[in-house]
């Protein structure tokens, strides 16, 4: 894919509560990495979202909850201009210089880098969807996905750390069905629910393992790659 000088990219970065520390400790470093992106496109201003105003209460489902609602925030401010692409990116992550390009030139509806968890260097935030109920995490100790382009031949999934999609995956297509928006049902991850969600609309969705992100503040970008994926 040859990138037209019409690429126009709407940067959203999710923040979550008053005083986040994620917001706080990592959106300068979130920012330049975003900056120093080497790809001639045009690429707005990052788009903080305002914290979710809605009640917090501790555990894991009030945060599920509040990324979903805060997620949304950034799509309705995406589809207010006419940027042809949202990329998302979480404040904690650090993406490299080459991922925008990268995953422009995939051509796709949907495409992300990886990036492992917070807490487990073994555990990457990428893998299969085989339904609405499961999705199988792949460890990164398996080193198959590294310069690998999965998603062609399985449906795939990831987070919304590092998440490109195209304009035409949130307009609605069809008078009877709504467009698409992220939803937590359950409680569930809205994130991995909404890659399952477009695939099985017809939109298409690829993981790109030659993009390995940083993921603060326990595997910045400057050490990643020295791990063996």
């Amino acid at each position: 894919m040859s990138l037209k000088s019409t690429i126009e990219i709407f940067v959203g970065i999710p923040s979550l509560r008053e005083r986040d520390i994620y917001i706080q400790s990592y959106l300068g470093t979130c920012k330049t990495h975003i900056k120093n992106q080497e790809c001639p496109v045009k690429v707005l201003e990052p788009y903080v979202t305002p914290p979710y105003s809605g009640k917090w209460k501790r555990g894991e489902k009030s945060r599920l909850y509040a990324i979903t609602d805060r997620l949304n925030n950034i799509v309705d401010k995406f589809m207010s201009i006419n940027a042809t692409h949202l990329w998302i990116v979480d404040a904690d992550i650090e993406v490299p210089k080459h991922a925008l390009c990268e995953l422009l030139k995939l051509d796709v509806d949907i495409a992300s880098g990886i990036y492992t968890f917070h807490k487990d260097w073994n555990k990457a935030m990428f893998g299969r969807i085989p339904n609405t109920e499961t999705y199988q995490f792949a460890p990164r100790a398996t080193g198959f996905i590294r310069g690998r382009v999965l998603g062609e031949d399985f449906m795939v999934g990831g987070g919304n750390g590092c998440m490109l999609i195209k304009r035409r995956v949130f307009k609605k297509h069809h008078p009877r069905i709504p467009a698409l928006r992220f939803i937590s049902p359950g409680g569930r991850g809205s994130d991995i629910y909404f890659w399952y969600r477009a695939q099985k609309a017809g939109f298409t969705a690829r993981i790109h393992g030659g993009i390995i992100c940083g993921h603060l503040p326990q595997f910045p970008l400057s050490v990643v790659g020295d791990y063996q994926w």
